[in-house]
């Protein structure tokens, strides 16, 4: 099949590197364009001992924000280095760009897709299975089941094929 505009997700993992070579062969093949994503998920819990101190004036509010927002700085400002990495040696065979967000994995990915008209959407698959994926979800089920157009899950096996939902 000929995608011109394919939307490629990846998440920093080691299979975003399958991620990247399958989306990038596809890019080729059909002299399509690339579109980069990661999205960087918020973890509201994980300094949830830090706001309680500063919620009963053990620690300060203003600091703890404060250090809050620098890690977020810091996550964006390595995650845009990471891609532009990629979008540098993607850009040697088809033209590509990137966009990083703070938002939900799956919803943003599929919003994307959208506004940005791609006929295929490719993600990886971390291969959760189980207790975990009904805990922590799956970003590639959700974009299977969401996406407004075909999506590629690449598996993190690679004695795996990749599977092709079409729409």
């Amino acid at each position: 099949m000929n995608y011109q505009n394919i939307l490629m997700a990846l998440d920093r993992t080691a299979a975003s590197d399958r991620v990247f070579d399958h989306a990038l062969g596809l890019a080729q093949s059909s002299h399509g364009q690339l579109r980069l994503v990661h999205s960087l998920t918020v973890k509201p819990y994980e300094n949830l001992g830090k706001l309680i101190d500063a919620g009963v004036g053990l620690q300060s509010s203003t600091r703890v924000q404060h250090e809050e927002e620098t890690a977020q700085l810091h996550q964006i400002q390595e995650a845009r280095s990471w891609l532009e990495q990629l979008r540098t040696e993607a850009q040697h065979h088809v033209s590509t760009d990137f966009v990083c967000e703070i938002a939900d994995p799956g919803p943003f990915i599929c919003q994307l897709a959208q506004a940005w008209g791609a006929d295929v959407v490719v993600v990886g698959n971390s291969g959760k299975r189980g207790l975990k994926k009904l805990v922590l979800g799956s970003v590639s089920d959700y974009v299977a089941n969401h996406a407004p157009c075909s999506v590629m899950v690449v598996p993190n096996d690679p004695s795996l094929e990749v599977e092709v939902l079409s729409r």
